[in-house]
Parts: C-alpha cells; structure tokens; sequence
C-alpha cells in the first residue's frame, strides 16, 4: 500500500494446530503512522496471527519482522520492549485494582520514579476521557471504560504498533463512535494501529488498509471500498 519502509514485514507465516492450518502462508507488510484492519470469518486466523506477532504463539515456519529486527522467536516480553503491544478480544484487567493502576501496570518494563509514572498515567487518562474515573475498581466498569482502560495500558508501554483485537465491537452505536474517535486520534497523534474487527461500518470507516483472512490464508488486501467490492471477500464473510 505505502511507499514507506515496512514497521512490521510478515513473510510467508505457517502456523499448524494438529490437523488444522490456521495460519497458511501469509505475508503482509505494514507501515507506520497508518490504521490497518484484519476481518475474516470467525476461525480464519486472525486472533492467531496476532498471537505469532506478540510471542504468545511460535510460528512453525515463515518470518517476522519490527523495524528490521526479527522478532520470529522472540518472547513476549522482549517483542514488548521493542515497541508492539496489544488488547485482547476478552477482558484482560486487574479487576480489584483501579483504573490509573491498571494503565501505571503497562509501565513496570520501564525504570520512571513515582511521579513520572503518576504524570503518564495521568495524560492517558485523559487522553481517553476517563480521568474521572481514575480511582474506581475495574470491576465495577461498563464495557467501555473497561476497554479504554485496556487500551491505556497497552498505551502506557509507549508503543510503535498497537494491535487491538475487537476493540470496536460488542458497543452501543454511541460508544463505537466515541472509540473511532478515539482511533482516529492516535493515528493523528502519530501511532500506527493494527485492528481485528467484525462490525464493517466501524472497521471501514477508520481504516486506511485491510486485509481479509479466510481459513488461515490471505484471499484480499485493499482500500476500505476496493474490500466492499471484492466478490470472493463478498463470498466468504460479507454476505
């Protein structure tokens, strides 16, 4: 899509599970300060792929790239530090903890006195408006806040990519705005967004790029409007 140098190169990914192929063959090339979207059907690989990008999973054979680093074999841990973080389909927070330890929590891999990490903590907080919700229990949240809270850590670990797996989703239409919005500015604000979505109008209307998995092969890759007319990604998941 861009004439800028790749941030993540994903070269010819093979992922097996048993007798299943999840990830067959995939290749895909991202560049920064972009959103970029991945949508199939339920089963096509994208959680999956997204669990090879961030170390959770081991590729079995293919290659992964983050600013020229390869990062194939790489611990989670170590994929974190060089700057890829993520959210996860199902909630994953401190749940008895608040709002502003939950998001302090993204920054343990960096070495910041109490009042820094307090100071960054505080501008995410507002970043996402959610400052006033600083010192109540995760657990008591909407679904909402709980995902922007989610997505403070995963900004508390200062990343180069966010991958954000069905962040818009699961929303009232007032609340899947609100967190366009949200996307739209930080991609103004310089980062680059990778996105897992199924609801089309939201993933549409804030991506730049999107590919489409189907059983763990890429069968498209395209504009928002060049994907609406796409008859095989038509076939396979938007009909």
């Amino acid at each position: 899509m861009s004439d800028s140098p790749a941030l993540l190169e994903i070269r010819n990914l093979h992922k097996r599970f048993r007798g299943l192929h999840a990830i067959n063959d995939v290749s895909l090339s991202l560049s920064g300060g972009k959103t970029w979207s991945l949508i199939g059907p339920n089963g096509a690989g994208k959680t999956t792929l997204f669990n090879l990008i961030t170390g959770t999973l081991q590729a079995d054979s293919g290659k992964i790239e983050f600013m020229g680093t390869d990062i194939t074999s790489r611990k989670p841990y170590e994929i974190c530090r060089l700057g890829i973080t993520r959210t996860y389909q199902h909630k994953n927070l401190f749940a008895n903890l608040s709002v502003a330890d939950n998001i302090a929590a993204g920054m343990m891999k960096d070495s910041l006195s109490p009042g820094e990490r307090g100071e960054a903590t505080d501008q995410i907080l507002e970043l996402l408006g959610i400052r006033d919700k600083a010192r109540a229990a995760v657990s008591g949240l909407t679904p909402l806040d709980s995902k922007l809270v989610e997505l403070g850590r995963a900004l508390a670990t200062r990343p180069r990519l966010i991958l954000l797996d069905e962040l818009i989703g699961g929303l009232l239409p007032s609340e899947t705005e609100k967190m366009c919005e949200i996307i739209e500015l930080l991609k103004q604000e310089g980062h680059t967004i990778f996105q897992i979505g199924h609801e089309m109008g939201p993933i549409m209307k804030t991506s730049d790029w999107v590919f489409v998995l189907d059983e763990g092969r890429r069968i498209a890759a395209g504009t928002p409007a060049e994907i609406r007319n796409n008859q095989e990604v038509h076939d396979v998941y938007l009909e």
